[in-house]
């Protein structure tokens, strides 16, 4: 699901209701953030289960065949499609 948002002022973001509505994505609650390699960002529920979510992601898609680097490639090669 890619999706292109802008940066308003103050750095703030919308995401769109599609995906909030996928997720459970609701007004007032605390998420945690993390930053990862190539500009990946992760949100996650709980401010503390950033590395509970990003080892599941790993261990979904390394059970895959892939590996971290070719995963990371991935996302790169998304982004950079999305952005033009």
């Amino acid at each position: 699901m890619a999706r292109t948002i802008e940066i308003a002022r103050r750095g703030q973001i919308t995401i769109p209701k599609t995906v909030r509505e996928k997720y459970g994505i609701e007004d007032g609650k605390k998420y945690g953030l993390r930053a990862l390699d190539g500009g990946i960002i992760v949100l996650t529920p709980e401010p503390g289960s950033t590395r509970a979510a990003i080892a599941e992601l790993r261990d979904a898609l390394t059970g895959k065949g892939a590996s971290l680097q070719e995963m990371l490639m991935e996302l790169r090669r998304l982004r950079e499609d999305n952005v033009e």
